[in-house]
């Protein structure tokens, strides 16, 4: 029976390990406001179809999870649904997130125009700025009459626009989107609030505002009984020439402020990724609408960035070896052996090889063969930066070059720093020493020598023909003196 129990276990780890969505982990904590806990169900379930263990909180309930347990984290990723929480859950402080990112966590965050002051404050921490509370973004040549309560805050973006300049899926979003969604030609439906991309180069759009939409506090439509449409809020509206701090959709090609409807981070060091977006109606009511396909494709896109399904790359080795010039070129045991160096001489000519993999949604195989990755010689700036040229096998793509170090001794690091937005950051570094020439390694004879050897013999053979002229020189007789 213990046999047949191993058995099953070893079996169903295996089943669940086929079924892996997620390169990192398959533990989600979804935090939903709790008046829209259904509003998300068809969301949920996708996630859950997919793989994911999805554990569902609200906030402020007695039981308020937390992401660290004993020092380790309990969840891989962080779904946030609930923008108008005035305060973060107990355990789900901004502190506690932001160290779950540090630890390789990834968090999706939905917000809506409702969104809280501390949600705000801690978009501002990643280089985003969203609008004042109950700004939505308004398009009054382009929305959709059949969703739109009249203050035309239903703005068609992407899609059968794009060729108008009407915003859609950036460019720059590189590995996020599929080839599939980014050729869907019916726009999709968005209805939320816009933000602005600071200066900060891990973030980058992947949603972008039509050009003739703006950021404004809409009036409120409400139909009566008997038929009849009446706004409020009219009075609040101010002049568009007068709003200083306007948001439009020009703003999201200019280089200081960018304005963006969804935007995402990629940390430096673990490559941990966070999206926000503006409208949570995206994976509510919208996501479930089977005749927008656009809808549905776009949140699954950036769902399967965020929780690192799509564009994960990993290292998977380095090597580095000394090309020898001829069998008999051979250096002490202590500075190589057969298959690895341990210290470089100047100007010698290394063959560096990385191996990439790539995660699929289920298993690792070989990364792409165009990523351009590059390799340098660097002590503290790089002395030399040479291609890698790919070689793809049948488990990784192997990367290769041959670098020829510079006439300069120290300690060198050979580093491969790829950081392309879309994409999980390939980085390996590799301290090497280079030394100088031995004393016994120098040519016995140098061309450039042979004006110093001429001049040395020249002055003994100099000294040798005076000695020889004085020592054979008959001496002069001295004449008598006379009285």
């Amino acid at each position: 029976m213990m046999r047949l129990f191993v058995t099953v276990t070893c079996l169903l780890a295996i089943a669940g390990a086929a079924i892996a969505a997620s390169a990192t982990g398959q533990r989600v904590l979804a935090v939903v406001d709790k008046e829209h806990t259904h509003s998300y169900d068809a969301y949920i379930t996708s996630l859950r179809q997919r793989g994911f263990e999805v554990s569902v909180q609200v906030p402020g309930d007695a039981q308020d999870g937390t992401l660290f347990e004993f020092g380790e984290r309990k969840f891989d990723h962080l779904l946030f649904l609930a923008p108008e929480i005035k305060q973060f859950p107990r355990g789900l402080t901004t502190h506690t997130i932001v160290e779950f990112l540090r630890e390789g966590g990834n968090m999706l965050a939905g917000l809506s125009p409702q969104l809280s002051e501390s949600w705000r404050d801690f978009a501002r921490e990643f280089g985003l700025e969203f609008g004042e509370r109950g700004t939505m973004l308004v398009d009054h040549l382009g929305y959709d009459k059949t969703v739109d309560t009249g203050n035309h805050a239903a703005v068609l973006v992407g899609g059968y626009r794009d060729q108008l300049g009407a915003g859609g899926i950036a460019d720059e979003a590189g590995g996020v989107f599929s080839d599939e969604t980014r050729a869907i030609k019916e726009a999709l439906v968005y209805r939320g609030i816009a933000h602005w991309v600071g200066p900060n180069p891990l973030a980058f759009p992947l949603l972008l505002p039509p050009t003739t939409s703006y950021q404004t506090d809409p009036p409120l439509i409400t139909a009566s009984p008997d038929g009849a449409w009446s706004a409020s809020n009219v009075g609040k509206l101010e002049a568009l020439y007068s709003q200083s701090d306007l948001l439009t959709g020009a703003d999201a090609h200019t280089p200081d402020a960018r304005a963006s409807l969804a935007t995402a981070i990629q940390l430096r060091d673990n490559s941990a990724r966070v999206v926000f977006v503006g409208s949570t109606e995206l994976f509510g009511d919208l996501y479930r609408d089977a005749a927008r396909p656009l809808q549905r494709a776009f949140v699954n896109d950036i769902t399967s960035w965020a929780f690192q399904e799509r564009g994960v790359l990993r290292v998977t080795r380095t090597a580095h070896q000394r090309l020898r010039a001829h069998e008999h070129d051979v250096r002490p045991d202590y500075e190589e052996s057969e298959h690895t160096s341990s210290m470089y001489r100047i100007k010698d000519t290394v063959s560096y090889s990385i191996g990439v993999t790539m995660f699929d949604g289920q298993t690792w195989g070989p990364a792409p063969s165009d990523l351009g990755l590059q390799l340098s010689a660097v002590m503290l700036d790089p002395y030399v930066t040479v291609p890698l040229v790919p070689h793809r096998g049948a488990n990784a793509t192997v990367y290769e070059a041959d670098l020829r170090l510079p006439d300069r001794h120290g300690v060198f690091t050979l580093r491969v720093n790829w950081k392309r937005r879309g994409w999980s950051y390939v980085m390996a570094d590799d301290v090497v020493p280079v030394r100088p020439f031995n004393h016994d390694e120098y040519p016995r004879m140098l061309s450039s020598s042979w004006p110093y050897v001429a001049g040395a013999f020249s002055t003994m053979l100099g000294f040798a023909a005076f000695v020889y002229l004085w020592l054979t020189m008959p001496a002069e007789k001295l004449a008598s003196k006379t009285s």
